[in-house]
């Protein structure tokens, strides 16, 4: 009947689920094929890093393989932040039998 009332009723429920999501981690779960992953990772800033593995445990827990950032992930262990280190232990207990061996020694150099 009025195509206007449409187009504002779908701007206002986009604005309303983005009010209801700000200071949870929903966010987390939105792009499975977030390029910017691996630029987090890589960061200076340990805030930055554990926005990228708390991204890639999203993805994990909702059956994606993110086993393709491991090296990434293996450099972040040195990090001074606790929240850092926690999310990447986390990681790697998932992933370190697949990558027993070879994986773990090209990270460490």
């Amino acid at each position: 009947m009025f195509p206007q009332f449409s187009t504002t009723a779908a701007n206002f429920s986009k604005a309303s689920s983005m009010v209801f999501r700000m200071g949870s981690d929903a966010h987390l779960y939105d792009d499975p094929q977030d390029a910017n992953i691996e630029s987090l990772l890589d960061s200076k800033f340990d805030t930055e890093k554990a926005e990228a593995l708390k991204r890639l445990l999203a993805l994990m827990s909702q059956g994606c393989d993110v086993s393709n950032f491991f090296p990434q992930v293996v450099k972040n262990v040195a990090s001074p932040s606790l929240e850092v280190k926690k999310l990447v232990y986390i990681y790697l207990v998932h992933y370190a039998e697949s990558f027993i061996g070879g994986e773990i020694m090209q990270a460490a150099r």
